[in-house]
């Protein structure tokens, strides 16, 4: 997955940079290479960030948003709440799957 780090109003460290590398790594396994993971840090006011990170993959974008203090917890948190939205699409898929599947012959004609 190819990753795209914006900072508005905010600079984005190296250190920054290698954690949300390595995180976003533990999404590589859904994802092909050629996908690209656009992550923005915003300062907003008394000390706090907003992240939000959008992956567009196929016909669905993945898109998860939060506004913390600690930008490292919250990257964490981005990457749990993409990763529930990937498995509720996989177990949604393979729903509609089974239904197809379990329907009987002359009703799958009919539609």
């Amino acid at each position: 997955m190819k990753l795209d780090l914006t900072g508005l109003r905010i600079d984005v460290t190296d250190g920054i940079r290698e954690f949300v590398e390595r995180k976003v790594k533990k999404l590589d396994k859904f994802f092909d290479e050629d996908t690209i993971c656009h992550v923005t840090f915003t300062d907003m006011v008394k000390g706090k960030q907003h992240v939000d990170i959008r992956i567009e993959y196929k016909s669905r974008t993945y898109l998860a948003e939060e506004d913390t203090n600690d930008l490292y917890y919250g990257i964490e948190e981005l990457i749990s709440k993409i990763e529930g939205q990937i498995r509720k699409d996989k177990a949604m898929n393979e729903k509609r799957r089974r239904e197809t599947v379990d329907m009987p012959q002359d009703m799958q004609e009919e539609e």
